[in-house]
C-alpha cells in the first residue's frame, strides 16, 4: 500500500483530497497546524494519522517527518485567498513561502524519494489579452495580487528544487475550484451564504462586489482527481495547467444561485466589496494535463453549485 502525506489536510481541498484517497486504499499521514480551526472531518482513525506541526518551525517538521518515508507528498498547506491576502500581504508572503521552502529543504535533508506536488494557481496568470486565451503554461506570469505572487514563488521554488536537488517535484496550477464546504472568501459559497440567510427572512437585499469578471470554474471532487494522476502519470518538473476549460461570468453565476431559491432577492452592487485589482477574463487550456494523464472534469457546474447551496442550508439548520 502506497503511503502520502499531506500538508494542509483538514483545509478544504485537503479534506475531499484525502476522502478521495481513501478510496484508492492509500495510507494516509497529515499534517496539522496546532491552531487549524477549519474543517474537522472525521477520518478513520485506522487509515488517517493526523500529525500536528507548525510548517513554519523547521525543527518542528523535520522531528515530524524524520522517521517518515512516502510514495507521495501533496503540499496543500497555504493561505488561499486573493481577496484576503491585500488585507495581510506580509503573513500570506510569508506563510506560503516559507511553509513550502520548510518543507522542500526538510525532504531534501531526509533524501526524499517521494513524488512531490506543488500546487500554484491561475492567479499566476494575472490579466491575460483576450487573444491569448485560453491560458496555456507558457503564458508568462503577472500576479496581480500578495497571494498570486506567493503562489508564483511556490510554483517557481519547486521548479528549482526539481533542478537543483533532484526531488521528484510535479507542479500544477488549479484554476477556480469551487464545492460544499469552500470558505465564505470565495465567491460561490459567499453568495451562497447570503442567499440561505434572505431565504429565512422571506428574501431581502444582497449587496455584492464586481459581477462582471469571468473564471474558470471546477468542480473540487474533479480537482482532486486530477491532483493524484499529476503525480501518477504526469512529467517531474513540469507544469500542468487544471480547470474546465470554460469560463463562466460571476453574475450568470450568481443568477443561477438565486434560481434555486424561491424568495425574492434585490442585487446591490457595494463598490467596497471590489478588490483594488482584479483578473477581468481568463480560462484555460488543459489539453497539455489531459494528454499526459487523461484527465477531464466530468462534474457539471450545475451540481456543483446546488451541493454548494445545500451545504449552506444544512449549516443554517
Amino acid at each position: 500500500m502506497k503511503k502520502v502525506l499531506i500538508t494542509g489536510i483538514n483545509g478544504f481541498v485537503g479534506t475531499y483530497l484525502t476522502s478521495y484517497l481513501l478510496t484508492e486504499k492509500l495510507n494516509i499521514t497529515g499534517l496539522v497546524h496546532p491552531s487549524h480551526k477549519g474543517n474537522n472531518p472525521n477520518f478513520p482513525k485506522n487509515k488517517v494519522r493526523l500529525i500536528k506541526c507548525d510548517l513554519l518551525n523547521k525543527k518542528e517538521l523535520f522531528k515530524a517527518l524524520k522517521d517518515e518515508s512516502f510514495d507521495y507528498t501533496f503540499h496543500l498547506a497555504a493561505f488561499s485567498s486573493p481577496a484576503e491576502s491585500f488585507k495581510n500581504a506580509t503573513q500570506t508572503l510569508e506563510n506560503n513561502i516559507f511553509c513550502q521552502l520548510n518543507l522542500l529543504e526538510t525532504l531534501v535533508k531526509l533524501k526524499s524519494e517521494a513524488k512531490i506536488l506543488i500546487v500554484g494557481s491561475a492567479e499566476e496568470y494575472g490579466n491575460v489579452f483576450p487573444k491569448y486565451l485560453p491560458i496555456i503554461e507558457s503564458a508568462p506570469l503577472a500576479p496581480l495580487s500578495p497571494y498570486a505572487v506567493s503562489k508564483v514563488a511556490q510554483d517557481l521554488l519547486g521548479y528549482q528544487f526539481y533542478l537543483h536537488h533532484a526531488l521528484k517535484i510535479v507542479r500544477v496550477r488549479p484554476f477556480n475550484h469551487i464545492g460544499p464546504g469552500q470558505s465564505e472568501n470565495f465567491v460561490v459559497p459567499a453568495f451562497s451564504r447570503q442567499i440561505v440567510n434572505l431565504e429565512k427572512r422571506g428574501g431581502g437585499v444582497m449587496k455584492v462586489g464586481n459581477l462582471e469578471t469571468w473564471r474558470d470554474f471546477t468542480d473540487v471532487r474533479d480537482i482532486v482527481i486530477g491532483y493524484l494522476l499529476a503525480l501518477e502519470k504526469g512529467k517531474l518538473g513540469d507544469v500542468y495547467n487544471i480547470g474546465s476549460g470554460k469560463m463562466y461570468k460571476i453574475g450568470d453565476i450568481l443568477d443561477k444561485l438565486i434560481s434555486f431559491s424561491k424568495v425574492k432577492i434585490k442585487i446591490i452592487r457595494d463598490k467596497k466589496l471590489f478588490r483594488p485589482t482584479e483578473i477581468k477574463k481568463i480560462y484555460c487550456d488543459y489539453s497539455k494535463f489531459k494528454n499526459q494523464t487523461g484527465w477531464v472534469p466530468k462534474i457539471d457546474i450545475t451540481k456543483s453549485l446546488l451541493d454548494t447551496i445545500e451545504y449552506e442550508r444544512n449549516k443554517l439548520r
